[in-house]
């Protein structure tokens, strides 16, 4: 009874390290380490909201879409709440299906209901609320790629081309091989 006990210890610390490590591989933004991280975390604990939550945005954050709504949806059947449908309207908002993002948005609060909020209104053209909701989101996730091209592109319609370029040139150090990467250096290039 005594070794079960201990062997079910050690067995919880190593998947709470495992979770944790997959987090912060996430946050470093080395989505592909981070996903095979939270792989075996859920491989393991099928029941880990959190880790659904995670490894649903490293795959959302390499543009697996279908991957993504399968964690990110399996986060939110076991942790219905606030937290899980900011995560859906953040793919929501991702995959530009913005009725969607704004539904799930209702009653919920923090940094990916505000960088849905942000991708939300830079598609409305509302650049400068756009900016400060996707900047709330940078103070807590200052390694998302995407959160930075996103930025440059509400710094750009506010006519802030030095924010701009400063945003762009923190998405190609942390995105270079992104689909937008070319169209960004070209725009670096010319500075416009």
């Amino acid at each position: 009874m005594k070794l079960l006990l201990a062997v079910s210890l050690v067995a919880g610390a190593l998947l709470a390290a495992d979770i944790n490590r997959g987090i912060d591989l996430y946050k470093q933004g080395k989505y592909a380490e981070a996903e095979s991280e939270l792989r075996d975390v859920v491989g393991v604990d099928e029941t880990n909201a959190r880790a659904h939550q995670y490894l649903g945005f490293a795959y959302l954050e390499q543009k697996q879409f279908d991957e993504a709504a399968q964690h990110l949806n399996r986060a939110a059947e076991i942790a219905p709440g606030g937290d899980a449908r900011a995560a859906l309207a953040r793919f929501y908002a991702e995959k530009r299906e913005f009725d969607r993002a704004q539904a799930q948005l209702e009653a919920t609060s923090g940094p990916n209901a505000q960088y849905a909020r942000g991708l939300i209104q830079l598609d409305k053209k509302q650049y400068k609320e756009a900016a400060a909701n996707i900047d709330a989101f940078l103070k807590e996730n200052p390694n998302n790629g995407y959160a930075h091209y996103y930025a440059g592109l509400a710094y750009n319609g506010m006519g802030r081309k030095d924010r701009m370029l400063t945003e762009f040139e923190l998405f190609l150090r942390i995105q270079p091989d992104a689909p937008e990467a070319r169209k960004v250096r070209a725009v670096l290039q010319t500075g416009r």
